[in-house]
This record gives structure tokens, C-alpha cells and sequence, in this order.
């Protein structure tokens, strides 16, 4: 089976956790599949790009966006198709992916049996009208804020992509619910979701767990809410401590929150770690902690289990499906003051957890496991377009 997979979302060199669980999807998949990748660049320049100091750095930012050193997989034939969205992309949703299309009309789709679109926008829409009059089978995996937190642009043409995706795949029954009352029909809709590299967790070494240590792994944005972990971790006894892995935009106020606080001391930022360091940085908690706005389906809570540290985090999103198992870890409400936080953190960790029963179960999401799925999708997908054919 020849499949085409579309994604903006990839990693390159100075960002490595780009898209990783489209990456770690396709590796997988290749063992079944032969994949091609696409990976559409926009070449729009944009505002935050268009400053005296970038002129004077010769436009650098543009230039590492529009020109990524990506990942190349073994045995994967990878190749960026540039295009311009135009300015206000979003606004002007189903210009930019007509300008997409136009840009994807440059390869051979009828070369492959299958298409798969990772993100509603720009890759799902733009696909939707480039395959507009082909009988080629068309996936849309949805992974979080392209769908709960669309556009009004993008949502103003989203029909055109419910309607000639023959499947979509929310990575979580949340988004799902999003897409039908977009208006989708729920017999296309078939949630599953992202999987985690399960072969770095198999005898991930917790021989040094900190019972008293709270991690946090992730992008520091202010969606995340950081803040609020650092904040309840002055309600805590001080032989609490709190490690954070990641960097972003919101770093510099969180460091500066930790300094307003006095807690240098038990607040640590490591930056962004090597996928190597993060099993040993996982198990070496008693408690990893995610108390974002919004989220799809976090694939840090799986690493989290499978390194047989339990979760608590806030009952937003996928989330609650991915903790349904009151063994794996504790939901919070989102509204959760500081001090309140505290207080179901420092029940968590009087709690004597079952290690091993966590870990079996975060393996039951293994990439394998979930690319079956997948790939049984696809199996259904093409046999219904042979049954027509022939027909």
C-alpha cells in the first residue's frame, strides 16, 4: 500500500518536538506501508518576522522557517512543497489552501492508494481540494487546537473538507465531538489516538525516583499554565520540588516568577532535553503534572505511565479519556486555585501507587498498537473504494 502523508507539522533540527507524533506515526507505519511525506512550507513572510532586528540578522527567523533542516526517516522519501498562503492565512482560509492545492497539483497523486492529512488547516482543507475529483481514499487526523480552537475562517470552510475526507481521526472522542457538531458524519469520525515510542520505555531505570519531585514536560506556553504549578508549590512542605523539561515564550516569565517567589531552590528549568533524556527525567518523579487551558491528546501522559509515574492534570480535552483509570493518576478542574493545586498534589503523593499496573497500561498505547489501528483503517478505506469500482 502506497500512502501520501501531508503534514506541516514535522520535525527540523532547531525544533526537533515539531510534530514528533506525526514522525513516530509514519515510522511506525512504514512497516507496513510504503510512505511518502510532504510537508508544505508557507513562504509568507510574517509580522513578528518583519523587525529592524531581523533586517539587520538578514532576515534570519524567515529564513530558518521557510527553510527547515528536517528529519529524514530511513527508507521514507520526504519532500517540502513551498507555497504562499498570503497574509491573514486563517482569515482567508480557503484562499491559502487553494494556494496549497495549486502547490500539491505539482505531484502525482494518482501514484498512491491513500492520502493522509495531519491538521484540519492547512493540510486537511488544502488536500480536500486537491483530491476534490479523485477517488483516492482521504484521512484527516485533527490533533488539538486546529480543531477545538478554530478559526472562524477556517471554520467558515471546513464543510468542504468534512465532506470529501472519507475519514477522519480525531486523536481524542473530545475533538470527535467537534467535528460532528461541525458537521460531520459521525460513521467518517474514528478517534484514535497518538501513540508514544514505547521501545524507550522498556526497562526505563526508576532506581532513582524522588517520591517528592513533581515533572513537568512540555512547551512553555502560557496555555500550559506553568505558573500555576510554580504558585502551588510555595503552598507545599519544602522538600517538595518541582523540575520543568521544555522551553518557549513563556520562560523568561516563569523564571521570573520563581525568583519573585523565592523558590530558585526548589524550581528548576532544564530546557529542552534529547528524546534519550526523557524516560530517566519521567521516572525520576513521583508525579508529573498538566494543568493546561486546552489540550488534544498529550502524549507526555503516556511517557509519564510508562515510566510509572502517575498523572494529575486538568479535565480538559482528551484528557480525561487518556486518565479514565482512577489507578493512572487525578483530574482537576480547570478553574483550580494555587492553594487547592497543592492540596491534591500533596495527596497524590501520600498515595502508594501501583507502578507496574500503571506502566502495563501506558503499553497498551504503544505506536505499534495504535498504527494497527490505522492501518486497518486504511484496509476498510480502500476495500470500500475497490467494492465501488467494481461495481
Amino acid at each position: 500500500m502506497k500512502v501520501l502523508v501531508v503534514s506541516h507539522l514535522w520535525p527540523r533540527s532547531d525544533w526537533p518536538h515539531l510534530g514528533v507524533f506525526v514522525a513516530e506515526q509514519v515510522e511506525s507505519l512504514r512497516k507496513t506501508c510504503n510512505i511518502s511525506i510532504i510537508v508544505p512550507v508557507d513562504f509568507t513572510i510574517r509580522r513578528n518576522e518583519l523587525t529592524l532586528r531581523q533586517l539587520f540578522s538578514g532576515f534570519i527567523n524567515y529564513h530558518r522557517r521557510s527553510h527547515p533542516d528536517l528529519l529524514h526517516l530511513p527508507d521514507v522519501d520526504l519532500k517540502i512543497v513551498p507555497f504562499r498562503a498570503g497574509l491573514l492565512r486563517e482569515t482567508f482560509a480557503r484562499s491559502a489552501a487553494r494556494r496549497l492545492a495549486r502547490a500539491l497539483g505539482q505531484i502525482n497523486a494518482d501514484q498512491f492508494d491513500l492520502v493522509h492529512a495531519h491538521t484540519v488547516f492547512p493540510d486537511g482543507l488544502a488536500c480536500a481540494l486537491w483530491l476534490e475529483n479523485r477517488p483516492i481514499p482521504l484521512v484527516v487526523t485533527g490533533h488539538g487546537s486546529d480543531v477545538h480552537s478554530i478559526a472562524g475562517g477556517v471554520k467558515n470552510e471546513v464543510a468542504v473538507l468534512l465532506k470529501r475526507a472519507n475519514a477522519l481521526v480525531p486523536v481524542s472522542r473530545f475533538l470527535g465531538d467537534y467535528l460532528v457538531e461541525f458537521g460531520a458524519d459521525p460513521a467518517k469520525v474514528h478517534p484514535i489516538p497518538n501513540g508514544f515510542p514505547a521501545e524507550q520505555f522498556i526497562g526505563v531505570d526508576d532506581t532513582r525516583r524522588n517520591v517528592k519531585k513533581i515533572a513537568f514536560l512540555g512547551r512553555l506556553d502560557p496555555i500550559k499554565r506553568v505558573d500555576l504549578l510554580i504558585q502551588a508549590i510555595s503552598h507545599l512542605p519544602k522538600d517538595v520540588i518541582l523540575e520543568i523539561a521544555g522551553d518557549g515564550p513563556a520562560r523568561k516569565q516563569y523564571e521570573a516568577l520563581t525568583d519573585k517567589l523565592g523558590l530558585r531552590g526548589r524550581v528548576h528549568f532544564y530546557g529542552m532535553l534529547s528524546r534519550g533524556k526523557v524516560p530517566g527525567f519521567l521516572a525520576g518523579a513521583g508525579l508529573m503534572c498538566l494543568v493546561s487551558l486546552q489540550e488534544g491528546w498529550p502524549t507526555v501522559i503516556y511517557e509519564a505511565l510508562a515510566s510509572g509515574t502517575p498523572v494529575l492534570a486538568t479535565s480538559v480535552g482528551g484528557i480525561p479519556e487518556a486518565l479514565s483509570d482512577p489507578g493512572l493518576g487525578r483530574l482537576v478542574p480547570v478553574d483550580i486555585a494555587p492553594k487547592a493545586l497543592a492540596e491534591e498534589i500533596e495527596s497524590c503523593l501520600e498515595v502508594d501507587w501501583d507502578r507496574s499496573q500503571i506502566r502495563e497500561h501506558a503499553f497498551k498505547h504503544s505506536w505499534d498498537e495504535v498504527t494497527a489501528r490505522v492501518k486497518a483503517l486504511y484496509d476498510n478505506l480502500l476495500e470500500a473504494r475497490n467494492r465501488l469500482t467494481n461495481e
